[in-house]
């Protein structure tokens, strides 16, 4: 039996559009085990087909090292919500290609897992800190993904995740084809003081650089409760993002109360938004033998 035990993750991270991403302590938990036919429970009955994530990057890793596709059964034990902004899909892929190494005991290195993961997803900032656990800034050179692991402060989150969803595909429609050359300097300004700021548990500084021209002028007329909520948190110096392409939002701080006073004013302002308190997962992936 193998158990696979994936990390959500915050993509983007407000500044990182595409390529950055931090790893939170809610988790997706996915069993394999040695059957005569494909089995998956624990999820949708629309999901439990050869369609699901799962079995596509579990067949996708079997295809790269030139293995048959085994039959087993799949149970998933989900925490993280599909289709919130938290990476549920990223997660799924992330099991299938760690449980397939695993199966066949075939030793791919960390960037080769990021890279398939990445050429299955489309985009590094989600698969990349489910695999490497903190946060991750990460790009494509010479056909694969190169990573840096971010070492974080002792931040603490709230995740706040409206009862909606919010498309992908109409989330990047929005964006535009291009921006003016004074923000794009203001984005790599921003973004570079940003991953020191997390790192180093500066807030004032984090605060400072949540300022994004690629997609959250766009993506926060998705999302009715973002601006009075956005506008809140930057009154109280809470660093804040719209985690993904929405309708998820986050918030940190390297404060506890912090996040504890922001929790209590959504259930009085917002009662019908669900919101988990959380902290940066250290590990990210990690795959079990029983």
């Amino acid at each position: 039996m193998i158990k696979v035990h994936v990390p959500g993750t915050s993509a983007n991270l407000c500044i990182g559009y595409d390529c950055l991403g931090l790893a939170v302590d809610l988790y997706n938990h996915f069993t394999f085990e040695k059957s005569e036919t494909l089995q998956i429970t624990g999820c949708d009955p629309q999901f439990q087909n050869e369609e699901n994530l799962v079995v596509v990057a579990f067949k996708y890793v079997c295809q790269k090292i030139n293995k048959p596709f085994p039959s087993f059964h799949l149970h998933i034990d989900s925490q993280i919500p599909v289709s919130s902004g938290l990476g549920s899909s990223a997660s799924c892929l992330v099991a299938g290609i760690l449980a397939a190494n695993a199966w066949y005991q075939a030793k791919l290195d960390t960037q080769t897992l990021v890279t398939l993961a990445t050429e299955l997803e489309g985009h590094p900032d989600n698969v990349a800190p489910a695999i490497l656990g903190q946060a991750s800034i990460s790009f494509e050179y010479e056909g694969k993904i190169i990573s840096t692991i971010l070492s974080c402060e002792n931040w603490h989150g709230l995740v706040m995740m409206p009862p909606y969803q919010v498309n992908t595909k109409k989330a990047r429609k929005v964006l535009p084809k291009t921006i003016e050359h004074k923000q794009a300097a203001l984005q790599v300004a921003h973004a570079i003081t940003f991953m020191q700021a997390l790192q180093s548990g500066d807030e004032k500084k984090l605060v400072a650089s949540c300022q994004d021209f690629l997609h959250e002028p766009y993506r926060r007329k998705l999302i009715p409760e973002f601006d009075f909520i956005h506008s809140y948190c930057f009154q109280k110096q809470f660093p804040m993002w719209i985690s993904g392409s929405g309708p998820t939002m986050m918030a940190i701080s390297i404060h506890f109360e912090n996040i504890v006073q922001l929790n209590q004013w959504m259930k009085k302002t917002y009662p019908e938004i669900s919101c988990h308190i959380v902290t940066i997962d250290q590990k990210g992936a990690i795959v079990d033998y029983e």
